[in-house]
């Protein structure tokens, strides 16, 4: 790992190091900022939200405290009027025993109720009993009974067991109203004792609506995805707010009795889902409320402030990374300018300098550049013209030892047919010589098309075929693209010369010679191809490698002719392209050879050439 750190550092250039160097300044001091914001933002309104929870929950049970503390003192207004004392007075009996009301006293006490129950949208009805079952309400005679024996609904047993002190019974269904009710009644409830004798005269039964709860909630912010339970001393469940997705939680407290068990403002799990418990109990009416929040609404504001900050976070990186870039490239800019001048002088092109120029230390370096690029040139200018002649003395004397061994081998080949043959076939041969000998003497520039190679080659083979006779057969492959293609004169017929003499002479039967040019992306591929002898593949491998080496032709002054021929090209070639030129032998034992002259192209001025 340490290894592969250091390559990495060495294998950065120096923009990527300053722009990683202001991306590490810019994300490391933006990170723990961020951080540190939100999660202090983020514990301080969770805090917030909490005590905003616990300061409603206070807020929903003092406004019960006052909502029941008026039913209160509406259930004792029964006890200061001598109208209703009487009147409940001349129905008693046993509960069950009444059978019948006079129509005064009906109307005198659906007067009084109705009066008490003006414009409480709260309350569902008020009934004051007489204790043999006489019920007189504000509720219409139609949806209320005029009798009702209470022994027949089991929740006023608990009324019928007090001493006159108000109580609040639970969410019931009284059996006194016709049809079904749409929902249960809560109902505020006390004995009626004659002042003065503490007789009781009757019972004074409130009911309210659950809407008074729920209006309760509604002038209030609670939190709508939170469920609220309002349970009384013994735990029973008065009234539950259920958060939109409807789940009760009152029956999980309740099956689990932890209805008791926590303290206020703590984190609790009920389910798969966290909670906020906060509870708060009356002292005045024993009334517990209890409101669960779940956590992740707490924390609503939480993740989106760290959604906010992120994407804000990521926005800063990005417009900060791209002014990073641009002043990692505004410093590095003259660097990289120098390297690219460098690079292109190393590839032989000493013309650069640096242009623009600045008071600060690349400035220095440019001009340090630009006067060595000077001095660079002044030198290559002395010695440029001394190493092309030097070039061009070498290639003439490459040139000579190639002509006078091809002359050689021409004249005695002319002798040998004037010999065996003495007939007019020696003019064929002395005409091609001629046309051979023109286009060695007139061409003096180094390149030639390579038509005009092919034709001279054409004229060579001509004369061996008169020779050889049916035993030399040679195949052309020229491509069309390439026959106007710029090459050094005089480097295929060696190889063709090779090809004959060292691959086709010694096999009775003769053989056959191809030769073809075509282009290859942006080279040109020129192969000299035969069937003779061959060689061995250490003996490719071998001139190959000697091939390479680039000696100097005074090494090449030996009696090995065909390796002559072969070094003499290869020499000329790297001689005039340099890298972009090369010479390559293939083949195998007893399957010939393939001599293959790759070049590679460019255009200038209409003609194709290095």
């Amino acid at each position: 790992m340490h290894q592969w750190t250091k390559r990495f550092k060495r294998e950065l250039n120096l923009r990527m190091k300053l722009l990683l160097l202001f991306v590490v300044l810019i994300l490391v001091p933006l990170s723990l900022q961020g951080i540190v914001t939100y999660r202090h933002f983020s514990t301080t309104v969770d805090e917030k939200t909490e005590q905003f929870t616990v300061d409603i929950v206070r807020q929903i049970n003092s406004n019960l405290d006052r909502l029941l503390k008026d039913f209160e003192r509406l259930s004792l207004m029964p006890l200061y009027d001598q109208m209703v004392l009487s009147i409940l007075g001349k129905y008693d009996g046993d509960m069950g025993s009444a059978t019948w009301v006079s129509s005064d006293d009906y109307m005198k006490m659906k007067l009084y109720t109705s009066a008490n129950a003006y414009d409480r949208a709260e309350i569902r009805g008020i009934h004051l009993i007489s204790t043999s079952g006489i019920l007189f309400s504000n509720v219409d005679s139609m949806a209320v009974a005029s009798v009702w024996d209470s022994r027949q609904d089991e929740w006023f047993e608990e009324v019928n067991r007090s001493d006159g002190a108000w109580m609040l019974i639970p969410p019931h269904e009284p059996s006194y109203y016709s049809g079904n009710a749409t929902e249960p009644y809560i109902s505020v409830a006390r004995v009626i004792l004659e002042p003065n004798t503490l007789k009781r005269l009757g019972y004074i039964l409130i009911d309210i609506k659950l809407d008074a709860f729920r209006n309760i909630l509604s002038n209030l912010n609670f939190e709508q995805n939170a469920n609220l339970i309002i349970i009384d001393s013994q735990k029973r469940l008065l009234f539950e707010r259920k958060s939109v997705s409807d789940l009760s939680t009152y029956n999980e407290l309740l099956e689990k009795n932890k209805l008791e068990a926590y303290r206020s403002n703590q984190k609790i799990a009920l389910g798969d889902q966290n909670y906020l418990y906060v509870q708060h109990s009356s002292k005045y009416t024993g009334l517990s409320v209890i409101s669960l929040t779940p956590i992740n609404v707490i924390q609503k504001e939480s993740r989106e402030l760290g959604t906010f900050t992120l994407w804000f976070a990521v926005l800063c990186v990005v417009i900060l990374t791209f002014i990073a870039v641009f002043l990692s490239y505004r410093i590095t800019r003259p660097l990289i300018d120098l390297k690219k001048n460098m690079i292109r002088v190393e590839q032989g092109d000493f013309n650069k300098r640096v242009s623009s120029y600045s008071n600060d230390e690349f400035g220095q370096l440019g001009r340090g550049f630009n006067k060595m690029m000077d001095e660079i040139n002044r030198l290559f200018n002395e010695v440029f013209i001394l190493g092309i002649r030097e070039k061009e003395a070498e290639l003439s004397a490459l040139q000579s030892q190639i002509n006078p061994h091809f002359i050689y081998n021409t004249l005695e080949s002319i002798s040998m047919m004037a010999v065996q043959k003495n007939n007019s076939e020696v003019s064929d041969m002395v005409s091609a010589l001629g046309k051979l000998l023109r286009y060695t003497i007139d061409k003096v520039d180094r390149l030639t098309p390579l038509k005009d190679e092919i034709r001279f080659v054409q004229s060579y083979i001509r004369i061996q075929q008169l020779r050889y006779g049916e035993r030399l057969q040679v195949e052309y492959d020229i491509d069309d693209e390439v026959i106007d293609f710029l090459i050094p004169k005089l480097i295929l017929q060696p190889l063709v010369e090779n090809a004959i003499y060292h691959g086709i002479d010694g096999k009775e039967l003769g053989g056959t010679i191809w030769i073809s040019a075509l282009r290859f992306d942006n080279e040109l591929l020129i192969t000299v191809r035969d069937d003779g002898q061959g060689l061995a593949e250490e003996e490719i491998e071998a001139l190959n490698q000697e091939i390479r080496t680039q000696p100097s032709y005074q090494s090449w002054e030996r009696d090995d002719q065909q390796s002559l021929g072969l070094s003499n090209i290869a020499q000329r070639i790297m001689l005039i392209y340099g890298e972009n030129g090369e010479l390559t032998i293939d083949g195998s034992l007893g399957q010939g050879l393939a001599v293959t002259i790759t070049i590679r192209l460019l255009e200038t001025g209409g003609a194709k050439h290095v």
